[in-house]
């Protein structure tokens, strides 16, 4: 492994790495993949994208944390002008596995600037959704079909479009030849970000600092072969001689003292070996032979510490996401502030694009209704104290009820509360309940005192007193 040593930290790169790791598509050889002709080829080598995943932890690790964020936020139907939400639909987005098929949608997303989720049907109606693969899929150039392929299997699937009543064969790839139940291709919808190279593939966004997550993984390689670098060491020590025992000074006593005086050398293990050569005669010599050159680690760390900022700026994720801020807590007003810059543009956008394709294709076409659509929350990364605090306060001034709060409260304590519970909309205000502090300690019954009073004044209208 070569490291080309610069001025700068920048151009301190692992070259031989970066040639190893080439994102640009080369010509497919006869080990690869082969497509054929029928397929549009993606500019940047979706293996090698991939590849970026494994090789750097902090790369992919922001990946996956920043569409977490996005999906399991929570969500809601928005409803024009009060429309019903239909059951169907309410049933679908409440799915934890839908979820999971929008989460690894999005992690495509980030990792190829592409992705697909498949449409399930029974029969002719809507099902769910799943999510296959970007890695092997490939976009036909008609842009009717799209293929995958894994190892010498290839599947075909119809590219959705709701005003395409073609059948198409999952297995010839041929529109309307000898369609059955098991070979009527699936529909898979597909997105793509925008990119000067391609129309239906995209650029992921990270590309620019591909040497960034390179150097990532290099300094792990680093790491894990530091023993093996150090095996030859920097320095011998060599003791000749003999020590005269005294009463105040054993050779105990010089021992540690030798330890001492070379500790700052033998910190970093393998830099040093010391070599004890005992004689009869009195008398010390102690030499320190240099045979090696120092690391100059001070670099090296500053070196990986400016490879994780430009990591951290390229995925847009603050370390305090990750918990790996340099502020004194997660309370602080830092830290408060870079998460909720966090929550609302990149995290916030996430959720802007995979509910726009949600409402455009699924809510749209499959559930036809242009009345609602889905909006994500916003994440919100505050202690779960400073939660239940809000909570409390809602709860004792009648803003949340009883219900509502153990519901959502509860159950790190286990603690459930169905509706039909005659106290689930019970409210409280400064720890009373809404009753008491309404009608006092023995509320009277709202009903029954309106009929009374309707009572009272019909008699007293049919009340004719005497003339006297």
């Amino acid at each position: 492994m070569k490291i080309v040593k610069s001025t700068t930290l920048k151009d301190s790169v692992i070259k031989s790495i970066l040639n190893e790791y080439e994102i640009k598509s080369k010509e497919i050889t006869e080990e690869d993949l082969n497509y054929g002709d029928e397929v549009i080829e993606p500019p940047y080598n979706p293996t090698q994208l991939a590849l970026l995943r494994e090789v750097s932890g902090l790369h992919d690790i922001c990946i996956t944390t920043k569409c977490e964020d996005a999906i399991y936020s929570g969500k809601k139907i928005i409803s024009k002008d009060g429309a019903e939400i239909p059951e169907s639909l309410q049933e679908f987005l409440d799915d934890f596995l839908t979820d999971e098929e929008c989460e690894s949608f999005l992690e495509d997303l980030e990792t190829y600037a592409f992705a697909g989720l498949e449409v399930i049907r029974e029969g002719p109606f809507f099902k769910s959704i799943n999510h296959v693969p970007s890695l092997y899929l490939r976009m036909c150039k008609d842009k009717k079909r799209v293929v995958q392929k894994i190892g010498n299997k290839t599947v075909y699937f119809k590219l959705y479009d709701p005003n395409n009543p073609q059948n198409l064969n999952c297995i010839s790839g041929l529109w309307e030849d000898d369609i059955t139940e098991e070979t009527r291709a699936t529909e898979i919808i597909w997105f793509n970000t925008k990119s000067e190279q391609s129309k239906v593939y995209g650029k992921p966004n990270y590309l620019s600092e591909v040497d960034a997550i390179l150097t990532d993984n290099a300094i792990i390689e680093y790491q894990q072969g530091h023993f093996k670098s150090h095996g030859i060491p920097n320095y011998i020590i060599t003791v000749t001689g003999n020590i005269e025992e005294k009463d105040d000074y054993s050779a105990d006593d010089f021992e540690e003292d030798l330890e001492n005086e070379f500790k700052d050398i033998t910190n970093e293990p393998g830099t040093a070996l010391c070599m004890v050569i005992p004689t009869e005669e009195n008398g010390l010599d102690i030499n320190v032979h240099k045979i090696g050159e120092e690391r100059k680690e001070g670099s090296f760390l500053e070196l990986a510490e400016s490879v994780a900022d430009r990591i951290y700026r390229i995925q847009r994720v603050p370390r305090e996401r990750l918990g790996e801020g340099k502020s004194t807590g997660i309370a602080s007003n830092r830290t408060e502030m870079l998460l909720k810059n966090y929550s609302k543009s990149t995290v916030g956008n996430l959720q802007k694009r995979m509910a726009t394709y949600l409402n455009k294709t699924i809510i749209k076409y499959e559930f036809a209704t242009m009345d609602h659509k889905v909006e994500y929350l916003p994440a919100n990364f505050d202690e779960e104290d400073t939660l239940i605090e809000r909570g409390l306060k809602f709860l004792q001034n009648g803003a949340m009820t009883l219900g509502e709060f153990i519901n959502r409260f509860g159950e790190p304590f286990e603690l459930h509360m169905d509706e039909t519970d005659e106290y689930y909309n019970a409210r409280f205000m400064n720890n009373q309940s809404l009753d008491n502090v309404l009608y006092g300690e023995d509320p009277v019954n709202l009903d029954e005192k309106l009929t009374k009073m309707i009572e009272d004044m019909e008699a007293e209208q049919m009340y004719v007193p005497e003339d006297e």
